[in-house]
C-alpha cells in the first residue's frame, strides 16, 4: 500500500508539472501520503534477494527516471518519516519552551511534515526555509508548501547564514557515515551528530534546536559531540522515544530522542541541565551507557530500557520498549514537565548587534561587493570565506 501511495504521488506530481498549475486539494491529500522509500527496501533489490518483490521492482525502474531512480535509492537508509503524534507533542513542547513563531528552518525536511503539523497560529508567524537531499522529494514537499523556500541539496552544502533562525527542527538522519564538511565537520562527526553541530551555527542566539536523534547522540561514551554542541548551546529536555514510535508511519523500529537545545547569548554563561556525561546504567558486568540526564531525569524515558541480543543488524542492541501507556498521553506528561518560557524573542538591541555571515558562493573574490537572497536579502561583501552582510 505504501508503495503504491509512493507511486500515486510521484504520478500527480508529474501531471501538475506538465499542465504548469497548482496541485488541487484532492491532489495534495494523495501527495501528503508520499512516505519516502526508507521503509521500502525491498523495492530497491534484486529479484533474487526479494522474489516476492519482483514485479515492483521493475514497475519501479521503468517509472522513474535513472536520476530519479538512483536518488530514491540512495534515500533507502534514512528517508523515515516522523509520526504526526511525535510531530505535534514536539509543537506543544516548542510552545511551552515559549517559541510562539519565527524564522523556521527544517535541515531535513522529507514531504515537509514538520510544516504540515505545524500549529496553525505558529505558521502564521513564521519564515519557513526546508533542505532536502532527494530532488524528487523537495518537488513533492514545495507542490505542498509552496509558499515555503524548499531547496534540494545537502544540509552540507546548503548555502545558510549564521545567527539566522529562531528554530530548527528536524528528524534528522541517522547513519554511520560522515557528511564533507572541512568548515564545521572536520571531526568527521556522523551525519545524525553533524546536523547538530551545522545547525547550531545556523540557529541566532536565543533559538532552539529541537531534533529527533539516535540514542548515541546522548549515550556514547565519548562525548566530543555533545562537548563541540555544549561550547554554545544548553540542553533544555529531551524525551527518549520507544522503539515502536516510527513503526506504524515508517515501517522502522528504532529507540531515538527528543533533544531540545537552546543557544546562548555571546557573554553568557553556560546553564542549562547536565548532558556531557554518560555512565553506565543497570547491570554492573554488562552495563548500558546512558546519559547522565536520563539517569536524574528517567520518568522522561517513555518506557524500559533493555538489551536484546541480536537485533535488527545482526549485533546486540539496546532499546526502549514501551511500558504499556498510550504514546500520546506518555509524550502529554512528559512535555509538561519541561521548563516553561525559555526562548524570548529578541529586543531591538540584540537584533541590530547580531552579525550574519553566509558560505562564500563560487566565483566571488575577496573583497568583493554581491548582490545576495540570503538573510533577508541585500549587498554582501566576501570577508575570508564568508560574505558579511
Amino acid at each position: 500500500q505504501k508503495y503504491r501511495q509512493n507511486l500515486e504521488a510521484v504520478r500527480i506530481l508529474r501531471t501538475i508539472h506538465a499542465e504548469a498549475r497548482p496541485a488541487t486539494p484532492e491532489e495534495m491529500a494523495v501527495i501528503a501520503k508520499y512516505v519516502g522509500w526508507g521503509g521500502l527496501p525491498q523495492v530497491f533489490a534484486t529479484p533474487e534477494e526479494a522474489p516476492q518483490w519482483q514485479a515492483e521492482q521493475e514497475e519501479l525502474k521503468a517509472f522513474l527516471e535513472p536520476g530519479e531512480y538512483e536518488s530514491a535509492r540512495a534515500t533507502v537508509l534514512n528517508a523515515h518519516y516522523t509520526a504526526p503524534t511525535v510531530v505535534r507533542a514536539m509543537y506543544a513542547a516548542l510552545d511551552r519552551l515559549g517559541f510562539k513563531g519565527g524564522r523556521v528552518l527544517e535541515p531535513a525536511c522529507g514531504l515537509g511534515h514538520f510544516f504540515g503539523l505545524m500549529p496553525p497560529e505558529i505558521a502564521a508567524r513564521s519564515e519557513l526555509v526546508g533542505i532536502e537531499i532527494d530532488p524528487l522529494t523537495a518537488r513533492l514537499a514545495k507542490t505542498l508548501y509552496p509558499d515555503a523556500d524548499i531547496r534540494s541539496q545537502a544540509f552540507e552544502n546548503a548555502t545558510l547564514p549564521t545567527n539566522r533562525f529562531d528554530l530548527a527542527v528536524s528528524n534528522v538522519p541517522f547513519g554511520d557515515y560522515s557528511p564533507y564538511d572541512p568548515k564545521l565537520n572536520p571531526r568527521k562527526f556522523h551525519i545524525h551528530d553533524y546536523f547538530f553541530v551545522a545547525a547550531a551555527e545556523r540557529v541566532r542566539p536565543g533559538g532552539l534546536i529541537a531534533f529527533i536523534t539516535s540514542r548515541g547522540t546522548l549515550d556514547k561514551q565519548y562525548p566530543h559531540l555533545r562537548e563541540a554542541v555544549a561550547k554554545t548551546c544548553d540542553l533544555v529536555g529531551a524525551i527518549r522515544l520507544p522503539h515502536t514510535a516510527f513503526k506504524k508511519n515508517a515501517n522502522t523500529e528504532v529507540t531515538t530522542d527528543i533533544v531540545f537545545l537552546r543557544r546562548r547569548h555571546t557573554g553568557e554563561k553556560p546553564g542549562g541541565l547536565p548532558w556531557r556525561e554518560s555512565r553506565p546504567y543497570g547491570d554492573s558486568e554488562n552495563p548500558i551507557f546512558l546519559n547522565e540526564y536520563y539517569h536524574a531525569h528517567p520518568e522522561m524515558m517513555l518506557g524500559k530500557l533493555e538489551r536484546r541480543e541480536r537485533g535488527m543488524y545482526g549485533r546486540d542492541e539496546v532499546r526502549l520498549t514501551g511500558d504499556g501507556r498510550d504514546l500520546d498521553e506518555a509524550l502529554a506528561k512528559a512535555v509538561r514537565a519541561l521548563p516553561g518560557g525559555v526562548f524570548k524573542p529578541l529586543t531591538e538591541a540584540q537584533a541590530a548587534a547580531l552579525r550574519q555571515t553566509i558560505p562564500v558562493p563560487p566565483g566571488v573574490k575577496p573583497n568583493a561587493y554581491v548582490l545576495t537572497e540570503e538573510g533577508g536579502g541585500g549587498i554582501a561583501v566576501r570577508d575570508g570565506d564568508e560574505l558579511r552582510l
